[in-house]
């Protein structure tokens, strides 16, 4: 993909700017999110640990929030960077950084500790593995087709930025893209061991995205004197924004707290 043919009109719609919350404490929480996602996700919890004091950075993965060809042109290495590179301006203002992902934004946070090793990381429905088997298979598929229809999506949305987003994201499968988190999720289960992070993984037993295996695979592989393990009951994959978004912000703020 050439970043010079790039269209003229991409912009980055509202729900999907990166945010800034200055806190009153010196300690900092970079949030990550997930794969096709977008700060909003992260945006309640961000609110409720500025509250406590914290400062907030919640990055704009690349591709996300802005069209489907922008996002073709982006890859692993993109958003690996852009999450080290976030830490690394937040460890600028903050004496500390803790970390926080979503899905791919937990496997991201754990390759993340292995290289930078921050006192406190939490991993929310991490997709360390998932449970679709079609994902190793996209290194073929994409081959063939960087993009396809979802069968049987019908999701409707009401505001202008996710009907966009859902255009643009959520009613396609991604092959390419799938690809580059295969990528990741082999990177992050190969350095569980350089995890040594004070960690608390979240999970649900009603995601249907990321197995509670997977939750369990971390925990049992990561180096981390402290570790801690919290299953969740109603909440479905973005449990950041879903029925017990209350609680698992009330479990992220008492762990940093701690």
């Amino acid at each position: 993909m050439n970043l010079f043919d790039l269209p003229k009109n991409i912009k980055t719609v509202d729900v999907a700017q990166p945010v800034f919350m200055k806190g009153e404490k010196k300690i900092g929480v970079l949030l990550i999110h997930g794969f096709t996602g977008t700060p909003y996700d992260m945006l309640y919890l961000g609110k409720r640990l500025n509250e406590k004091g914290y400062t907030v950075l919640i990055p704009r993965l690349s591709g996300h929030g802005t069209s489907s060809e922008d996002f073709l042109r982006s890859n692993w290495r993109d958003w690996l960077r852009r999450v080290i590179d976030s830490y690394f301006d937040l460890a600028g203002i903050c004496d500390k950084v803790y970390v926080a992902g979503l899905s791919m934004g937990g496997v991201l946070t754990l390759i993340l500790s292995s290289i930078v090793n921050p006192p406190k990381v939490v991993t929310i429905a991490g997709a360390i593995m998932v449970k679709s088997w079609e994902i190793n298979l996209t290194p073929l598929i994409s081959l063939f087709s960087k993009k396809f229809k979802r069968k049987n999506f019908n999701e409707k949305y009401e505001e202008k930025d996710f009907k966009f987003l859902s255009k643009e994201y959520w009613q396609y499968n991604w092959p390419l893209q799938a690809k580059h988190l295969l990528k990741l999720m082999k990177i992050a289960r190969k350095r569980l061991k350089y995890v040594k992070s004070d960690i608390l993984i979240l999970a649900s037993e009603k995601d249907e995205t990321v197995p509670i295996k997977a939750a369990k695979y971390i925990y049992n592989n990561v180096a981390s004197q402290k570790r801690e393990l919290k299953i969740f009951k109603k909440s479905g994959h973005v449990m950041t924004n879903d029925i017990e978004k209350e609680k698992v912000a009330e479990k992220i703020i008492n762990w940093f707290n701690e």
